[in-house]
This record gives C-alpha cells, sequence and structure tokens, in this order.
C-alpha cells in the first residue's frame, strides 16, 4: 500500500489485494521493503523465498533474487527477512 500524506485512503502498489501465492503479481509473507533511488520497489517475499523488483508504475514484479524454493545453494533463499544495498546498488 502506499499512502499520500492527507488522503483518506491508500494505493495497492505491489501484489494482489486479499490473494497469496508465488506468481509474477502475487506475494506470500512479505516482509520487507526498499526502494532505488529510481523508486523501483524491492520486496522481500519471505513466504516465498525470493526478492522481487516492482518497477515504478508497475504491479507485475521481476525475481531478482531466490528461486521460489528455500534451499542453500548460491541461486537460493532460506526465509529471507531483509535487504540492504551498498553504494555501488549490490544487494544484501
Amino acid at each position: 500500500m502506499r499512502w499520500i500524506p492527507g488522503a483518506s485512503s491508500g494505493e495497492f502498489i505491489a501484489g494482489t489485494p486479499g490473494t497469496s501465492g508465488s506468481t509474477a503479481t502475487t506475494l506470500s509473507g512479505p516482509i520487507a521493503i526498499k526502494l532505488d533511488s529510481f523508486l523501483n520497489m524491492f520486496v522481500v517475499d519471505f513466504s516465498n523465498n525470493r526478492v522481487q523488483l516492482f518497477c515504478q508504475n508497475n504491479q507485475t514484479a521481476v525475481t531478482v533474487a531466490g528461486t521460489g524454493t528455500s534451499g542453500s545453494s548460491a541461486t537460493q533463499l532460506y526465509g529471507p527477512r531483509g535487504i540492504a544495498f551498498d553504494s555501488s546498488m549490490n544487494m544484501y
């Protein structure tokens, strides 16, 4: 949800209201968000073991980390809980 100061209602900008899932338009357990300098939103999707990128003004995401399956390989995440970027925009 995005709430503009002074507004009486919010606007959905990521995920599908009332729907949990693992598609490009749904989330399951979003636990953290981070915006980059272009106002793209990165969402840590805990239950799907992935990080989703929502470009500005687009409700369809791209998976940028994780495979959707928990694990310990170089391409998998196991219950991700946060996200950070360094000054070169490397994601941790």
